[in-house]
């Protein structure tokens, strides 16, 4: 089964614009794509871009080429359709999802993951589903038939932009998920970029640990500095909801992290 990297990056992100071209560290010429790409190729030299065919992109493709990815164009919005589409188009069977906001990716986790797959043939594998590493790590393993049979039973856009959602919550498909090595859980830590606060704090962590550095080395960093968490702990990360109740939840735990007590009363007795 032919392996390959596929990472989804588009420069229209509603909450921080071309971030996948801005540079990390903030002075140095390596875009956050760039180093998503070069940390990627660690663990596979089969790197592929799926990005939307608006022009605005096109400087998505071209960084992504400087790089020595392949790139593959299509949808903007159906997320779902242009991932088998790079798939079918450079013959990848085993498709490793990555995101471009996550320009710490670790090569040793993707890895890890791989194998998994290889050696559960599962229909998917992850370390999000149980989640144990920092938001900003996620690897995802999945086969091309899973997201094909995801093509044909899942119509709606919101989930089809999310790729591997209807994957993960139906109990058609086989799944495992990767936990961290010594059995902690460190999502609490959140090196991913979705935001200006996110980007302060990725381009801190360059500064402090260099270029070469791995999961252990951010926990590490993390550990002692605690202070670090408090740069970006009240950005959101979006989700998708199964329904009402979940995102009742998920609107409960924002009014109460903004201290939005009198908000967070009512609501909570409305439930």
């Amino acid at each position: 089964m032919n392996t390959g990297i596929i990472i989804q990056a588009r420069c229209s992100s509603t909450r921080l614009k071309d971030k996948v071209v801005m540079p990390i560290p903030a002075d140095s010429n390596i875009s956050m794509l760039g180093r998503v790409i070069m940390r990627s190729k660690k663990a596979c030299d089969n790197v592929i871009l799926a990005t939307s065919e608006l022009s605005e992109d096109d400087l998505t493709a071209e960084e992504a080429l400087k790089y020595g990815a392949k790139v593959y164009r299509g949808s903007l919005d159906d997320v779902l359709l242009r991932y088998i589409g790079a798939a079918e188009k450079y013959n990848v069977e085993r498709i490793v999802r990555i995101t471009a906001d996550c320009p710490c990716i670790d090569y040793n986790i993707i890895k890890k993951c791989i194998d998994e797959h290889i050696n559960s043939k599962a229909d998917y594998v992850s370390n999000v589903e149980k989640r144990t590493f920092p938001h900003g790590l996620d690897t995802e393993v999945v086969t091309l038939d899973a997201l094909k049979k995801t093509d044909r039973e899942e119509k709606d856009i919101r989930v089809r932009e999310h790729v591997t959602w209807h994957v993960r919550k139906s109990d058609n498909f086989s799944k495992i998920n990767v936990v961290e090595d010594g059995g902690n859980n460190y999502s609490d830590i959140r090196i991913t970029v979705d935001t200006n606060e996110d980007y302060a704090l990725i381009n801190l962590v360059y500064f402090m640990l260099g270029d070469d550095f791995t999961y252990k080395d951010i926990i590490q960093l993390f550990n002692n500095n605690s202070w670090l968490k408090e740069l970006n702990k009240s950005v959101y990360q979006k989700y998708v909801f199964k329904n009402e109740k979940e995102e009742l939840q998920e609107a409960l735990k924002l009014l109460k992290l903004n201290g939005m007590s009198n908000a967070y009363r009512i609501l909570e007795r409305a439930k």
